[in-house]
């Protein structure tokens, strides 16, 4: 691109000669672009030059109105170039100034274009960053939720594990309960019919054997004390077991050779003849019945 000041110079060079001495044979007609001096060189005449009376030698009159006409014919033609200069710079003044400004517009452009880039990448990354976060914490929570639940489903196992060996365990329990409550109903059972035993035994040694001097009342009195405890309920195994003589403490000594329990360890040292058949005592064995 050409300088508006150079283009000046040029146009002034190529048109008018700028720059150039004026000397004695350079005119103004050679300065003068053709089309300007067209007109003049026509217009010449070739005449003879004309002596005057003094005797000097003069050019033809006519050669000086032509130069006095290229004078104004170059002050026209430099008015009239001088508007044509001013805008042609003008226009070229305005066409830099645009194109500066279009280079500056297209700059801006680019850089607005470059940021708008820059801050649509920065919000796409936090954005996925965000979501990429969002997604790690779902993730995370997804982990602790499946932990939980194979714990929950652990636990639930072993409770259901446990309930199995509980009911099991409780079967089994009230198979044995059924089972001693049906052998106490059969040891009660067994239990009366021994006591009924006993006393149609002892009654028949009553009978048999009769009673001899004073200790006939005490027999009678301990009889009748057995009688009373079997009237109250309590003949069970351990009220059938009592002390014949006294009434108050176990029978835990066997005397032979009758073979009947019915002394307490007391009244077992003391006494030589068996409470309920009369017979006489050889020897006595202490029975453990705890």
């Amino acid at each position: 691109m050409m300088n508006p000041i150079e283009a000046n110079s040029c146009i002034y060079n190529t048109q008018m000669g700028y720059g150039l001495p004026l000397s004695g044979t350079t005119t103004v007609e050679t300065l003068l672009p053709t089309i300007y001096g067209s007109g003049i060189t026509d217009s010449k005449t070739n005449t003879a030059p004309i002596k005057s009376e003094s005797g000097l030698t003069y050019n033809n009159i006519h050669q000086l109105l032509p130069r006095k006409r290229s004078r104004e014919t170059y002050s026209s033609s430099f008015n009239i170039i001088n508007p044509l200069l001013s805008m042609q710079l003008q226009q070229q003044q305005q066409f830099d100034i645009e194109h500066l400004i279009s280079q500056h517009m297209e700059q801006v452009r680019v850089e607005i274009e470059e940021n708008r880039k820059r801050q649509a990448r920065r919000i796409i990354e936090g954005i996925e960053e965000g979501m990429m976060k969002r997604l790690r914490a779902k993730e995370d929570e997804i982990r602790k939720i499946g932990k939980l639940n194979s714990a929950l489903e652990d636990r639930v196992k072993s409770l259901c594990m446990e309930n199995q060996i509980w009911r099991d365990l409780a079967q089994t329990n009230e198979a044995a309960a059924n089972a001693i409550r049906t052998n106490l109903e059969q040891v009660l059972a067994a239990t009366t019919r021994l006591g009924d035993a006993a006393a149609a035994v002892m009654d028949d040694a009553q009978s048999c054997c009769g009673s001899t001097g004073g200790g006939g009342g005490e027999e009678e009195e301990v009889e009748q004390r057995m009688m009373v405890n079997r009237a109250h309920g309590k003949g069970s195994s351990r009220t059938s077991r009592m002390c014949r003589n006294c009434g108050k403490g176990g029978a835990c000594v066997l005397l032979l050779p009758c073979r009947h329990l019915c002394l307490c360890t007391v009244c077992g040292s003391n006494l030589h003849t068996c409470p309920i058949c009369k017979s006489t005592k050889n020897a006595s064995v202490h029975i453990n019945m705890s």
